[in-house]
């Protein structure tokens, strides 16, 4: 069956559901969550309970994931009862500034904190599951914070636990802001907790991470060794389980940074990967979801050199069966993102298209969708639906952080794409400073980060117009703020 005549059979009997009975709703709804910081701080010095932060937004594929495989999961439930469960969504009020008190950035970021408000650690938001339940626990009960675990690792003060090495291995360092490096850098740290790890597993884990952090100094290990390492985790299965989500994650930059193109070493790895990849597809431990995502892996390992006789014949079939699969809002969010994102790597356009145009009568935000609409024109060289998915996605996106990463991204695809516009580019422009100019944060986190972005592209824009002008300007005062 097609992946179509599955999906839209589906889709006939999911479209007008309700999620009143819905258990994943049940386990949700007996968590109280706070949705203000200093509220939330306070009843955990009032109650001597640590605080457990989710950051994240509503059109975010991972925050879909997290929410469908973890926050709404019965374990998790249990567990919110020993800890003052915060929820911040980038597009609340004053959420931005919150971000810039606590370090938050990348959508989703999970955070424990003790009462007082030290940072416990930062959690992997690609771990969910019995995993995860698990290193929350092992969180909650934590002695040190990882500050001091990390200290002590570097220092050789003292020899650290099991349980300690556990979090700092899964320490979520691609969302830490700084707070745990704290100005050392990340690639020799990392380097550094590897050599001094006693624990089989959690040096398996930093030895990845470390490799991988090493690659855009280009200060990586000897490629050989490197190369070996990752063939002996590869070639265990219970190895790859345990380290699935960098399996994926870091499968292409690996690859691509130890190895050449059309070498033996690369088609070893790539080999290897392809196999280790192909049982995480079919792995009962693992959500729909996740499996799709390990295939959309070996969709893009291809590129490098993966053996991959026969592939494109079964993603329409799989992302169908995803999709039938993912009933769920959240997760139907997150499952949507993986397929059509898995069927345009592999030049499967029309189909992405296709599932993607699909999508936005019932998405919870169409507006993502149409996005991903933009990068299947951009792709097909069609400069001008690209740049109107573009344009429509920032018109129907709500809130204002979201408005303004939207707006921000269809100008710079204007600037990009058409730089002699100037009427399109002028008319983006006013639009865009009134926004700026109505936001009280515009200058904070997530914000000043497309503040930056368009400062930067504007300022080397050779075109002439007064609303541009107008912009740079208040770009300007509120980048100094």
């Amino acid at each position: 069956m097609s992946l179509f005549s599955i999906y839209f059979r589906h889709f006939q009997h999911t479209r007008n559901r309700t999620m009143a009975n819905d258990a994943n709703t049940q386990a949700t709804s007996v968590i109280g969550w706070h949705h203000d910081a200093d509220a939330a701080f306070a009843q955990a010095r009032a109650t001597a309970r640590p605080v457990f932060l989710y950051w994240g937004a509503r059109w975010c594929p991972p925050c879909n994931r997290l929410k469908a495989a973890l926050l709404s999961q019965p374990g998790f439930a249990t567990l919110a009862s020993s800890f003052v469960p915060l929820h911040i969504d980038g597009d609340a009020p004053g959420a931005q500034r919150a971000a810039d008190r606590l370090q938050l950035r990348s959508y989703p970021t999970l955070v424990l904190y003790r009462p007082d408000g030290a940072e416990i650690t930062r959690l992997p938001c690609e771990l969910t599951g019995p995993g995860f339940l698990h290193l929350l626990q092992l969180a909650l009960a934590a002695p040190f914070t990882a500050s001091a675990s990390l200290q002590a690792a570097l220092s050789g003060r003292r020899a650290l636990s099991a349980d300690e090495w556990r979090l700092l291995a899964w320490y979520s360092w691609d969302t830490d802001e700084g707070r745990l490096l704290a100005g050392r850098d990340l690639a020799a740290t990392l380097a550094s907790l590897r050599a001094a790890c006693d624990e089989p597993a959690s040096a398996l884990r930093l030895a990845w991470h470390a490799l991988h952090a090493a690659l855009p100094a280009k200060a990586a290990p000897e490629q050989h060794a490197a190369s070996a390492m990752l063939l002996r985790t590869l070639a265990d299965p219970q190895a790859v389980l345990a380290q699935v989500d960098l399996v994926s994650g870091y499968a292409v930059d690996l690859v691509r940074g130890l190895t050449l193109p059309q070498s033996a070493p690369r088609l070893a790895l790539t080999a290897a990967w392809s196999d280790a990849l192909i049982q995480l597809e079919s792995c009962d431990a693992l959500s729909p979801d996740d499996q799709l995502s390990a295939l959309r892996v070996r969709v893009r390992m291809a590129r490098l050199g993966s053996p991959v006789a026969g592939l494109e014949a079964s993603l329409r079939e799989r992302a169908g069966t995803a999709l039938a699969g993912a009933q769920e809002p959240a997760l139907r969010h997150q499952v949507l993102n993986t397929a059509a994102g898995m069927l345009a790597d592999a030049g499967l356009l029309d189909d992405a298209g296709a599932l993607l145009h699909a999508a936005l009568a019932s998405s919870l935000a169409p507006f993502y969708f149409m996005h991903n609409l933009a990068s299947v024109a951009k792709k097909r060289g069609d400069t001008a639906a690209m740049l109107d998915w573009y344009e429509r996605a920032w018109e129907q996106s709500s809130g204002p952080a979201t408005r303004l990463q939207w707006g921000a991204t269809f100008l710079l695809a204007l600037l990009d794409a058409t730089p002699a516009d100037a009427t399109r580019i002028g008319a983006a422009c006013g639009a865009l400073l009134r926004e700026v100019e109505g936001m009280l944060d515009a200058n904070c986190r997530r914000n000043g980060t497309q503040l930056s972005r368009m400062l930067n592209k504007l300022s080397g824009w050779n075109g002439a117009s007064e609303k541009v002008e107008e912009l740079k300007i208040s770009l300007s005062e509120h980048v100094k703020r």
